[in-house]
């Protein structure tokens, strides 16, 4: 089989589209796919470290701030060194990664799932068949227990059935509704805690805990920003 040289391919299949009857469709390419999602989702670019690759936490040129807008995001430590967990959001529904796309990847003493309305900046975009993949990185900066400091980075790769055909309107209304600007999330999903929850309500409100302290009938669940004391599985005090 003879393959034509990639400039002849090129201009082959945009005779193709220009010559096409008025009501046929020419998809875009991926490409034109990923100018329109980086117009509407800018990127951020982080620094290097020499060899040891991109340094994360020194943002180069930070892009916009966006939130995530549900919990069960998985995200890991932005220089791990395995391959971060993909989560995939379909029809409302966050979902991990399994089988041969998680094969490479899994938890780590520091991994954990981002809170909703964390606040992120987009660093990489790729369109795929029926989805888009955002590499997403904390804005905060985290403190480890040695002592280090860490931003945390996720794969977040939202399904887009008809991907192709949709305008960068509608591509923009599903992502939206899972990473949007900080604030729409607020003004849509702030959180309230409440004396007697229980710890799967304050979970579903606030996502899972940075840390846990469990003393028995006592529990506390370490968020960024608040801590939440438990006494017997219900909402004690919030500090």
């Amino acid at each position: 089989m003879r393959f034509l040289p990639p400039a002849r391919v090129l201009i082959t299949a945009s005779l193709v589209c220009a010559m096409a009857p008025a009501p046929a469709f020419c998809a875009p390419t991926k490409r034109e796919l990923r100018d329109q999602l980086v117009a509407m989702y800018p990127l951020t670019r982080v620094g290097m470290n020499g060899l040891a690759g991109f340094d994360y936490t020194r943002v180069t040129e930070p892009g916009p701030i966006f939130a995530v807008r549900l919990p069960g995001i998985y995200a890991d430590v932005a220089n791990t060194k395995n391959a971060i967990i993909e989560t995939n959001y379909t029809n409302g529904q966050i979902t991990q990664a399994t089988g041969f796309a998680a094969a490479f990847g899994g938890n780590t003493s520091h991994s954990r799932t981002l809170a909703p309305n964390e606040k992120v900046y987009v660093m990489q975009i790729l369109p795929r068949h029926d989805a888009v993949l955002f590499d997403l990185l904390t804005v905060d900066v985290a403190t480890l227990g040695d002592g280090r400091g860490t931003r945390y980075r996720a794969e977040l790769n939202v399904k887009l059935p008809g991907l192709d055909t949709m305008t960068p309107e509608d591509m923009k209304k599903t992502i939206d509704t899972v990473l949007t600007d900080p604030a729409t999330a607020s003004a849509v999903e702030s959180k309230t805690i409440k004396l007697g929850m229980s710890p799967a309500q304050v979970k579903q409100s606030l996502g899972n805990p940075e840390k846990i302290v469990d003393l028995g009938a006592k529990q506390m669940y370490v968020y960024k920003d608040m801590k939440v004391v438990f006494v017997n599985n219900q909402v004690s005090d919030v500090q």
